[in-house]
């Protein structure tokens, strides 16, 4: 079970976001290599680092380099990095894993363009998660802002990509320090054979617990750490890095 502490970046800070809306975003910092080091101080073995501008289509470069500087810090300590927010293509995948990236996750690419988002995970196999971002339902694209299709079905159709696994997000949950959607998680889990990895309402170390009996391999940890309501210590304490996902 990965315990996996998260940033979003946008222009330059670290933000969360309410249920995915940017006009509900709350800035908790101003340096995202300063926080991504404490999370490494603290024994986490992955972060979770998201370009947001680039996830809903943006160009800003201000979030773009806040996001480099964080993954070039973690991969000088020796710290995984899974990056998402922007990569809809082989050039976007390859810069970041250049750049010493472990994963790259994507979502908008496997939902809009299913041929380029399989070939993205065949070119680079087992390094590649796919987001499934879901509302009422609804698979999301384009950084939350347009829905797709059915969520379900969206996995099922991914079933034979040689993806490393999924990220799944309750969208409802997202910020909401409500707990995880465990029994949408577990249906999740049930119907993917690989890891997944889940995002959304993660407050306690007791939701890590529900998220494991569910089936997930591992959690993302936002709002809660941001705010000092998640203890990353005690649940890595718990959960050591080295666990296998």
């Amino acid at each position: 079970m990965l315990v996996i502490p998260s940033i979003d970046v946008r222009g330059g800070s670290v933000v969360r976001l309410l249920h995915g809306d940017f006009a509900r975003e709350t800035v908790f910092s101003d340096d995202p290599v300063a926080v991504v080091r404490s999370f490494a101080a603290a024994g986490a073995g992955r972060v979770h680092v998201v370009d947001l501008d680039g996830a809903r289509g943006g160009g800003d470069a201000a979030s773009a380099q806040a996001a480099s500087a964080a993954v070039g810090a973690l991969v000088e300590l020796g710290v995984e990095v899974q990056v998402g927010g922007g990569v809809r293509d082989l050039a976007a995948a390859r810069r970041w894993f250049d750049a010493g990236a472990s994963f790259v996750v994507i979502g908008t690419l496997a939902l809009n363009d299913p041929g380029g988002g399989e070939a993205l995970c065949t070119a680079f196999p087992g390094c590649v998660f796919l987001a499934l971002d879901v509302r009422d339902g609804k698979a999301q694209a384009q950084g939350w802002t347009r829905a797709g299709g059915d969520a379900l079905a969206l996995l099922d159709s991914w079933a034979a990509w040689p993806a490393a696994g999924v990220v799944f997000t309750a969208i409802e949950r997202d910020g909401a320090l409500e707990g995880p959607s465990t029994e949408a998680l577990q249906e999740v889990c049930r119907r993917f054979d690989r890891p997944v990895i889940a995002s959304g309402g993660i407050t306690t170390i007791d939701d890590v617990d529900a998220c494991e009996s569910a089936g997930a391999a591992g959690v993302i940890v936002g709002r809660a750490l941001h705010a000092g309501l998640f203890d990353l210590g005690a649940a890595l304490a718990r959960y050591p890095a080295d666990t296998p996902a």
